[in-house]
């Protein structure tokens, strides 16, 4: 996983806790096996309540803006890391399709822009490539 998506989690992340948490966290790992279950339900609960207070608080913030991302193709590669191998499949599928969806739709609009450019049709078969470089040059 990139370092730069790791960032966008840990500093969602840090924005609904407390260092009091934080410090929780850091000793979970050194309570009995049987004791650390509990800690960690009450961290989790501590972060809810803290996040739900941070909202009743200020009910328009959001205090992290991340900026938009519109590349669909990255959203599949950034779930990537967090999918299990039934997942995974799943979410390649989904990325596949919306590949060829994109390149589908770029087709489209070069198939609309040369029947623009040309309205009477084109005859391929009796043209050669330098003809079809001049057409393209006095056509711009």
């Amino acid at each position: 996983m990139e370092e730069n998506e790791m960032g966008s989690i840990a500093a969602f992340d840090s924005l609904f806790t407390t260092n009091r948490i934080q410090m929780m966290k850091v000793l979970l790992p050194y309570l009995k096996t049987e004791q650390q279950g509990a800690l960690a339900v009450y961290i989790k609960m501590m972060e809810l309540n803290y996040t739900l207070s941070f909202f009743r608080n200020n009910p328009h913030a959001m205090p992290l803006r991340f900026p938009q991302k519109s590349d669909s193709s990255r959203l599949w590669d950034e779930i990537l890391p967090f999918c299990n191998p039934a997942e995974r499949n799943r979410v390649e599928s989904m990325k596949n399709m919306m590949q060829n969806m994109k390149q589908m739709q770029e087709m489209m609009e070069t198939m609309q822009m040369m029947q623009e450019m040309f309205p009477d049709g084109m005859d391929m078969e009796n043209m050669d490539l330098s003809s079809i470089m001049e057409m393209m040059n006095n056509g711009s």
